[in-house]
This record gives C-alpha cells, sequence and structure tokens, in this order.
C-alpha cells in the first residue's frame, strides 16, 4: 500500500475518490449550500455592528443561515464523509437552537458572541482534517 492515503487504507482503494466526487462542495451547488448563508451571516453581523439592523432581523438572519449550513453540512457529511461536515452537522444545528432561544428572550447575548461562537465551531471543525483525518470511516451497516 506504498503511497496511499489512510482512508485506502480503512475503507478500499476506491473509496477515496468515490467520497470526493461524492462532496457536495466540488460541484456548483456549494454556492448556494454555503458561500450564500455564509454571506448572509457576514452581511447581518456587518449591520448590526453599524447599527443598521434591528436585533430580531439580525437574528433571524443568522439563525436561519446558521440553520442552512447545518443542514447542508449534515446531508453533505452523510454523502461523503468529510470530517469537518459530520462535526459541523451536528454543532452548527445545535448553535441555530441557541440562536433561536436568544430570538425568543430565553437567553440574552449579543449577535457578536453568537457570531463569534458560529466562527470558532467552523474553524475548529477543520482541525482533524488539519492532523490528516479528512475523512471518517462509514460504520457497517450505515
Amino acid at each position: 500500500m506504498f503511497g496511499s492515503n489512510k482512508l485506502d487504507q480503512v475503507c478500499g482503494s476506491n473509496s477515496s475518490s468515490t467520497r470526493k466526487r461524492q462532496d457536495l462542495v466540488r460541484t456548483p451547488s456549494a454556492l448556494w449550500l454555503w458561500c450564500l448563508p455564509i454571506g448572509f451571516v457576514i452581511f447581518a453581523i456587518g449591520m448590526w455592528n453599524g447599527h443598521q439592523l434591528p436585533f430580531a432581523l439580525t437574528g433571524v438572519i443568522v439563525t436561519i443561515a446558521t440553520a442552512w449550513i447545518g443542514v447542508a453540512c449534515y446531508l453533505n457529511g452523510r454523502r461523503c464523509g468529510r470530517t469537518h461536515c459530520k462535526i459541523l452537522g451536528i454543532l452548527l444545528p445545535l448553535l441555530s437552537l441557541v440562536g433561536l432561544f436568544n430570538l425568543l428572550g430565553v437567553t440574552a447575548f449579543s449577535w457578536n458572541v453568537y457570531s463569534g461562537a458560529f466562527w470558532i465551531i467552523l474553524l475548529i471543525s477543520f482541525v482533524p482534517e488539519f492532523c490528516g483525518l479528512n475523512y471518517l470511516p462509514k460504520k457497517d451497516g450505515a
């Protein structure tokens, strides 16, 4: 197995190329699945910081965008097994629930705090991939 990667050792020699082809980030749909909602988050937080958007509208935009990204990551993680997608597919929907609680007044924090949590989760989700764990092995029967 000279020259093979860890995924080939775990899932078989053709798995890596198959999983890469299944990764939605390699398709034009990546623009609306991830780029558009990330743009919404950046726009809303920028407008919030400039006092141009009210609390509720900012919250609606960032909460929906976070859920949107989280669901896209969950589906992509199920499809291709990318490590960061599996992580984000769990954590971002949970963060969007926190955002919903903030909108409903159950919690009270600034959207800057929410945005900070969003970016930290996003960055931390890539740490395993920086360490060489790009794809998680699929479970048998899944």
